[in-house]
């Protein structure tokens, strides 16, 4: 078993790449891995299943000196989410297979869109669909992630929707002209 005090030690050497399908700029890490005087991107991670959450907030932390990720439940970033918001600069909700617009995890996001300023919100699927992704665009998200994307994608996607970009799934490949 690898601790992360072994994974940190890699950190020098882990290259961030953008996920397909991201637009827009983002503000990348020094050469040598620190924030060059800069506040780290504040992220607030919101996912249900303790040992998710608490593991990629740990893996991001580890490995991006310039993003501070947080983890909160839904229940509990739903009992007072002007506070949990507070300081946070990017907000990514794991919602695993739910439907973003049905159940607690709607309720969740509906609050997040709501009115009045809020961090931009973006969704980590484990199946980033098209339901998701209308959902995402009627909520006006800022990101749709993948669970399958490796960490040094999502930790560019982060850094891209904090630049002020956008992060939608890969559309896969080109089906080509319609034959009819």
């Amino acid at each position: 078993m690898i601790g992360l005090d072994a994974l940190a030690g890699i950190r020098q050497e882990f290259m961030p790449r953008v996920p397909s399908g991201a637009r827009g700029a983002a503000v990348p890490p020094q050469p040598d891995g620190r924030t060059g005087g800069r506040t780290p991107i504040a992220v607030l991670l919101i996912d249900d299943r303790s040992l998710f959450g608490e593991s990629l907030a740990a893996a991001i932390n580890a490995f991006a000196p310039d993003v501070a990720v947080s983890h909160r439940r839904s229940a509990v970033a739903l009992a007072d989410l002007p506070a949990v918001l507070r300081g946070a600069d990017v907000v990514l909700v794991s919602i695993g297979r739910a439907d973003p617009a049905k159940g607690g995890v709607g309720q969740l996001l509906d609050a997040l869109s709501g009115g009045g300023p809020h961090p931009p919100v973006a969704v980590l699927a484990d199946r980033p669909g098209a339901a998701v992704t209308a959902a995402a665009a009627r909520l006006g998200l800022r990101g749709v992630l993948s669970g399958r994307m490796p960490l040094a994608e999502v930790i560019a996607a982060l850094r891209l929707i904090h630049g002020g970009g956008t992060v939608s799934p890969d559309p896969g490949p080109d089906p080509g002209p319609d034959p009819g």
